[in-house]
């Protein structure tokens, strides 16, 4: 079994919680309490996700609020600590997403987006490999997401046999099963000693007009009630061979069909991706991105691949990305950009402003937000609102990297709108 992120901390001597076990099995029931809630609500955590990747972080609000919670499963717990133990917050955070990620996947493409453009340029120190822990388990759910939804360019899977269930054979009925009743419509009675008749025929066979009246109306009673019984006997035995069959073609049907309606979505987003790449028009911006100025290209582009895109895609679409840029803006795509210049440039446009769903971005003052959050909120307060990620604002990228950089902010906000659907746990006696 995987070691906790809990316990990595420990391990590391990160933490200290001393050694009475009980309270690392509280800090395992508020791990569950916040990963139930991440997992049901995943947007509600981005903001302690940010504060909780930077080691320097601070008394960020949404670290701060961990208290509360943790308050409530260890009511003494500020007695062992000296002032806001921001450490154990950050550990609890980041524990809660490890978890909740199993149950809320949508919640590991948000964690892989957003951390792979936020935490190479943090310095973690030695929480690195604890960050990358958590990074590689993210990739690898979104990873498996990914292969439902963009299966890989490959020669067909071999189409397994078609096993078809054997009918059981039905037993042999003994011979003189039906003589009794047979015995009664013949005749009176019969050169079986040990055979009772239930009311015979009266009538031999040699009074011919009596007796074939009787014969025929007992005769067909008994051949109706053998047919009865052997077309019952035959219908459940071979009910369950048949429900198999039909089982069977309905799984091979539906695995059929959800593997086309894959392939067919896959070749409709490189279509629209290659008419994108090649006419190179923003409709976001209603215009030639090379009617833009190089700035806001990096955000219209990110906007307008991210509505081609599904939930994950894979990495050459960045690839493609970035050469769109570098055909677009030319010698500027090898500009070095820092995030404040970019952020004050796309601020001032009025196209970026209008769009709706960069207003629906907006967050509360003061929170962590990703960097299309604060141009939201730059663009509806009207004054730059520098993004609180821990990343230095003088960072320095090239257009297309940041194009890149926007286009996983996009597409994580757009998973986050877009939850898995989680059943709540039973809350623990």
């Amino acid at each position: 079994m995987d070691t906790s992120v809990l316990q990595e901390f420990l391990n590391l001597r990160l933490l200290n919680i001393g050694a009475d076990d009980s309270r690392l099995e509280k800090l395992d029931e508020v791990c569950l309490d916040l990963a139930q809630q991440y997992a049901v609500e995943p947007a509600i955590a981005i903001a302690p996700l940010l504060a909780a990747w930077d080691p320097a972080a601070g008394s960020d609000p949404a670290l701060v609020a961990i208290g509360e919670l943790l308050q409530k499963y260890w009511p003494t717990f500020r007695g062992a600590f000296q002032g806001e133990p921001l450490t154990l917050y950050r550990a609890i955070i980041l524990e809660a997403f490890m978890r909740a990620m199993e149950r809320q996947g949508t919640l590991a493409v948000v964690v892989g987006l957003v951390g792979a453009n936020i935490l190479p340029h943090l310095n973690v120190g030695q929480e690195e490999r604890i960050l990358s822990k958590i990074l590689e388990r993210a990739q690898s759910i979104t990873s498996d997401r990914l292969t439902k939804l963009w299966p890989a360019q490959t020669e067909p899977e071999p189409v397994a046999s078609f096993n078809i269930p054997s009918l059981p054979a039905l037993k042999n009925t003994e011979p003189n099963a039906w003589f009794p009743q047979v015995a009664a419509a013949a005749g009176p009675g019969t050169n079986k000693a040990d055979v009772s008749l239930n009311t015979p025929n009266p009538h031999w066979s040699n009074q011919p007009q009596n007796w074939s009246y009787e014969f025929a109306d007992r005769m067909a009673t008994i051949l109706a009630d053998v047919h009865d019984k052997a077309a019952n006997a035959a219908v459940k035995a071979s009910a369950p061979a048949l429900k198999a069959l039909g089982d069977s073609v309905i799984i091979k049907l539906n695995d059929f069909l959800r593997a086309e309606q894959a392939r067919s979505n896959q070749r409709n987003t490189s279509s629209r991706l290659l008419w994108w790449r090649q006419a190179l028009y923003s409709e976001s911006a209603a215009a030639p991105y090379r009617k833009l100025d190089a700035p806001l290209v990096a955000f219209h582009m990110a906007f307008d691949m991210a509505n081609l895109l599904p939930e994950v895609y894979p990495s050459a679409v960045e690839s493609l990305l970035f050469e769109a840029v570098r055909a677009t803006a030319g010698t500027q795509a090898e500009e070095q950009v820092t995030m404040s210049e970019l952020l004050d440039a796309q601020r001032k446009s009025a196209r970026i402003a209008g769009s709706l769903w960069l207003q629906e971005q907006r967050t509360m003052a003061g929170c962590r937000s990703l960097f299309v959050q604060a141009l939201a909120n730059s663009c509806a307060s009207g004054k730059a609102e520098l993004p609180q990620l821990g990343v230095d604002l003088k960072t320095k990228m090239s257009l297309g990297d940041w194009t890149i950089w926007l286009l996983r902010e996009v597409k994580a906000l757009d998973a986050l709108s877009l939850p898995d659907e989680v059943e709540q746990l039973e809350e623990q006696a």
